[in-house]
């Protein structure tokens, strides 16, 4: 079974849990924003509470990737803060962690995430996919790499944090917009061959199925038709694909944009709830 279609949630909605010695941040809070219930990978926005500490060496079984929402948070003698993102290989050792201040991490786990203690066995870690910090405040915006996307979206701009050599993954920051209702009116179709997975820190997506705001998540599974998109407020999101890398295959025709969709998302039976409960909308995530 493949990790649902989730298309979209509000995090807000989602609950906070308590994490315990079984995961991989005992002591933290976490919202489970989507997993896969085969291979344990999972994406969640973690809480560490100030004065959060794991003094123990230890090491995960699997790739853990994040960005730094809020606060600070020290990976051994790597301290990562608001913006700041990293990709960490299985088996990478870890002396210890800690929050002096809190933080809160968007956090992708690739499988099974149970934290081990002790030294990592010799084989399991490859440096050489390691990305240990990347400053993305400091980091210049490009063009977004399909010529559609830069030429029709105003203002748009990406930074590119993590792409898979062997397997063409993509992990992007994208910002554009706002749109101009008045000459936006329509727009074009688009289906991806990989995953797409988004996290919108900013502004805002028009859909056909709904209306994404701050915080609002998305795992869209190859294959499916989505869009047109609009933007009244602008966007700026956390990207990833996965599966290979990202092409858009376009409809050669345009549809109107729906610029005050109906609230219709695609979700898993258990996740029902998150889509339809209402949220504070003061909040970030």
């Amino acid at each position: 079974m493949a990790r649902p279609h989730i298309e979209f949630i509000q995090s807000q909605a989602v609950p906070w849990i308590p994490q315990d010695d079984t995961c991989a941040r005992p002591g933290a809070f976490a919202k489970t924003l989507s997993a896969d219930p085969d291979t344990g990978a999972a994406t969640l926005v973690v809480k560490y509470p100030a004065g959060w500490h794991l003094d123990t060496a230890h090491y995960l079984e699997s790739d853990e990737e994040f960005f730094i929402f809020k606060g600070a948070l020290w990976v051994g003698s790597v301290e990562y803060k608001t913006g700041d993102y990293a990709y960490l290989p299985a088996g990478m050792p870890r002396p210890s962690m800690h929050s002096d201040t809190g933080a809160v991490v968007l956090t992708f786990h690739e499988g099974a995430s149970q934290l081990v203690r002790g030294e990592t066995p010799g084989p399991m870690y490859d440096a050489g996919r390691l990305i240990a910090k990347m400053e993305s405040t400091a980091m210049p915006w490009a063009h977004p790499a399909d010529p559609i996307v830069a030429a029709t979206a105003n203002g748009a701009g990406r930074k590119l944090l993590r792409e898979d050599p062997e397997t063409g993954e993509r992990t992007w920051l994208l910002r554009f917009g706002p749109d101009d209702p008045a000459k936006m009116t329509h727009g074009r179709v688009e289906i991806h061959p990989v995953v797409e997975e988004v996290f919108l820190m900013e502004g805002e997506i028009s859909m056909p199925y709904g209306y994404l705001k701050p915080g609002s998540y998305f795992w869209r599974p190859p294959g499916i038709a989505h869009g047109p998109v609009g933007t009244l407020k602008g966007l700026y999101g956390f990207f990833r694909c996965k599966g290979g890398p990202l092409t858009t295959q376009w409809s050669d025709g345009e549809l109107p944009i729906t610029w005050h969709p109906k609230h219709n998302p695609t979700v898993p039976p258990q996740y029902a709830a998150y889509a339809t409960t209402s949220y504070d909308t003061s909040l970030p995530y």
